[in-house]
Formats: structure tokens, C-alpha cells, sequence
């Protein structure tokens, strides 16, 4: 009796008071606190609210998902990320392949470059060796002439840097005349010629200077006598070279002179056929003068020497 009386006592007492406050509105620590609610109560509450989700679309309420569902969406979730990794390209491997491929490419690039400026492109070595049927002349009184032809080789080297050449070259043939001395006897000479050559190149002609070095020996057979003849003097050089895939022709003069020699000059002709591309190994004939007069008198020393005859001549170019 005492409880029903005093419940709408209290009722009417916090309907009068400005501070009342409806149990809805009261928190859940609150409810726990004044005891309309217990823990267990508010646990039911949480979960039902992780579990039921309101759809933003419609007020249908989601019901909470079982455990074999949740398994079946999480295998559904998994095999769909293996599809996805299947179904993307292995770029890791794509990129080392292209960068590989890139690398061999710039550096081919590179090494062509390298070599197309280096050292090696505009330095190059050609050696020559030449056969040569030499036929010599010698005219001081009257003309005279050996009564054996001797065959030389001529070796022959030029070292080139872009448009400088240098080379070099000489030979030795010896002669033997018969009665052709005022004593009646026999004479027998020896010829050594060197030439260094310098040359500058200008498309296909080459121009410059040489350094001559001529040593002639008489030898008076019957009376085994000798004397010498030598002379230094400097020449005036140009060559020129013409060529296709297959043939070159080459041919050139020179001229020189000093004090005791009047003129020396030279001049030759080589047709030449390619063995090798890129001029590495031609083989080439010819023809070949190279007259000297000295008009020197020393002991009735006035003489004019010519040597000249059909060259054959192997050149490789590295």
C-alpha cells in the first residue's frame, strides 16, 4: 500500500520539478546507475547494434550474419584476391626485361660512339712490300747498261693520324757492266736510296716533303778499286688515289734537288684489286722510274743514274 502511494507521489513530484528527465533520454551508464537497467542488458544492446546495419536506401533492417556466412564471404573474398593477383601482369619482371634490353641498346649505343671518337679511328698503320724487276741505267760518257737485272723488294710503312702521314721506304740493287771503263775494265755498283716521307691528306691527294738519302759505290773490278758518291738533298712529294668497291688506282710524282745534284725525280703507277673490304688488303701492279743526275765532277764523276721497272705490290691497312 505504502508503494503505490508513494510511486505517484513521485510521479507527480518530477512532472513539477523543471529538471525531470524521461528514462529514454538517460544514458546507459545512468540507466545502470539508477538501476532501470542491468549489464547484461547493455551488452545485448551493443551487440545487436555491431550486428544490424539500416540500409541508407530503404528502413529494411539488415539481419546479422551467421557464422558459416561470415566464412563463406571471407572465402569469397580470398578467391577473389587470388583472381585479382592472377589476373595482374608480373611488372616487376616486364621492367627488368625492358631495362636489361635498354642497357644492351645505350650501351651498343655508347661503345659506337666511343669508337667513332677515339684514338683508333684516326690512327691507322699501313705496311707495303713491293717486288720490283729493276732495270738500271748509267750514262756519264755514253749510256751504259747493266748486263744483269736485279730484283729487289722495296719495304715500305706509313703511320697515319687523321690527315698526317708519315713513311717510309728505301731499297739496294746492285749492277754489273761489263768493259765499259777507259781502262777496259769491268764495273760493278751498289745503289742504296732511302726517302722519309711527310705528307698531309686532302680528300684523296696527298702533298708534302721528303728527306733523300742516295749512296752510290764504283767498284773497278780488275783493279778492285772503289769510290763513294753520297747525297742528301730534299724532294718535293704529291700522290693521288682514286677508288671504287673493287679497284684503286694510285700514281705520283715527286722532284728534287741540291747543290751537286741537278734533279732527281720519280714517278709510278699501281692499279691495284681489293682482297679485303675497307682497303685492308690490296694487291696491285705497276710501273715504277726514279732518275737521278749529278752533275758532281770529282775524278770524271759526272753521271746520271735510272732505275726503273715493273712493281708488283702487296698493302694492308689496319
Amino acid at each position: 500500500m505504502k508503494k503505490t502511494v508513494v510511486l505517484p507521489f513521485l510521479a507527480l513530484s518530477l512532472f513539477a520539478s523543471d529538471e525531470y528527465i524521461p528514462v529514454s533520454e538517460l544514458s546507459h551508464s545512468k540507466k545502470q546507475e539508477y538501476n532501470f537497467i542491468s549489464k547484461t542488458n547493455i551488452n545485448e544492446e551493443i551487440e545487436t547494434k555491431t550486428y544490424t546495419a539500416v540500409s541508407q536506401e530503404s528502413d529494411d533492417v539488415i539481419e546479422p550474419l551467421e557464422k558459416d556466412e561470415i566464412k563463406e564471404t571471407k572465402v569469397n573474398i580470398s578467391e577473389n584476391i587470388k583472381e585479382k593477383k592472377e589476373v595482374i601482369p608480373n611488372t616487376k619482371v616486364e621492367n627488368k626485361t625492358f631495362v636489361k634490353e635498354y642497357k644492351k641498346e645505350n650501351i651498343l649505343k655508347d661503345e659506337v660512339k666511343y669508337s667513332d671518337n677515339s684514338f683508333s679511328k684516326d690512327f691507322s698503320v699501313t705496311p707495303k712490300l713491293t717486288y720490283a724487276y729493276l732495270i738500271t741505267d748509267i750514262t756519264a760518257t755514253e749510256r751504259i747498261n747493266a748486263e744483269d737485272k736485279e730484283s729487289v723488294l722495296i719495304p715500305e710503312i706509313t703511320v697515319s693520324y687523321k690527315n698526317h702521314n708519315l713513311k717510309a721506304e728505301g731499297f739496294e740493287t746492285k749492277s754489273y757492266f761489263d768493259k765499259v771503263l777507259i781502262t777496259g775494265s769491268d764495273l760493278e755498283t751498289t745503289v742504296n736510296w732511302y726517302k722519309f716521307y711527310y705528307m698531309y691528306s686532302i680528300n684523296k691527294i696527298n702533298f708534302g716533303i721528303a728527306y733523300n738519302k742516295f749512296n752510290l759505290d764504283w767498284k773497278n773490278v780488275d783493279f778492285n778499286s772503289t769510290s763513294k758518291d753520297k747525297e742528301e738533298f730534299i724532294s718535293l712529294e704529291l700522290n693521288m688515289k682514286n677508288s671504287n668497291d673493287i679497284l684503286q688506282v694510285e700514281y705520283g710524282v715527286s722532284y728534287g734537288k741540291n747543290n751537286n745534284i741537278s734533279y732527281s725525280y720519280e714517278y709510278y703507277l699501281n692499279l691495284g684489286y681489293k682482297l679485303l673490304k675497307n682497303d685492308s688488303l690490296i694487291l696491285s701492279a705497276g710501273y715504277r722510274n726514279r732518275t737521278i743526275e749529278n752533275d758532281f765532277i770529282e775524278d770524271d764523276k759526272e753521271y746520271k743514274a735510272e732505275f726503273e721497272g715493273p712493281t708488283i705490290s702487296l698493302t694492308g691497312t689496319f
